[in-house]
């Protein structure tokens, strides 16, 4: 519990946030939206471009590349790092192309598919499979099945995280 609300610049959040790596992408352009969800009575949600946030907020990350060049682009990957105070949403996130989505709790070094999974040893010697909570993701990454088309082609993907 917070003795006092706390608001967060999304300006902070957002700095950082979003790469796109890939071959030849000098015409590729990348843009970062951040929102906040509201969700009324009756369970709509709306969408409101944020810029603060206050403890508790979800936030949703919106990422679109387009390329306005006259190829087509192959091997992208779409990494962002998740904001610090923030913890991920599990099941959010959605690509507007098929995708393979990963994430990384190890600063971006590593990914892999959801669910992680981990071997810990018990305090009784016996090891046991658990599996790592969202709360620990540090970066998710997007591998498109195909290649972001040319002339103006463009590719979205977004994700939620929730204000700690």
């Amino acid at each position: 519990m917070y003795a006092a609300r706390k608001s967060t610049s999304i300006a902070l959040l957002v700095a950082a946030s979003s790469a796109m790596t890939c071959a030849f992408a000098s015409d590729v352009t990348g843009e970062v939206k951040a929102f906040i969800v509201n969700t009324d009575a009756a369970g709509k949600e709306k969408m409101v471009e944020a810029s603060t946030t206050d403890p508790g907020d979800t936030m949703e990350f919106r990422i679109v590349f387009t390329n306005n060049g006259e190829t087509s682009v192959g091997g992208v990957q779409v990494v962002d790092p998740i904001p610090e105070n923030t913890f991920f949403v599990p099941d959010s996130p959605l690509a507007s192309v098929d995708a393979t989505f990963e994430v990384s709790i190890d600063g971006g070094e590593t990914f892999e598919l959801e669910p992680v999974m981990r071997i810990e040893t018990q305090s009784d010697g016996t090891q046991k499979e658990v599996v790592i909570p969202p709360r620990q993701y540090t970066h998710v990454r997007w591998l498109p099945d195909e290649a972001l088309a040319s002339n103006g082609g463009s590719q979205s993907f977004s994700y939620r995280v929730v204000v700690e």
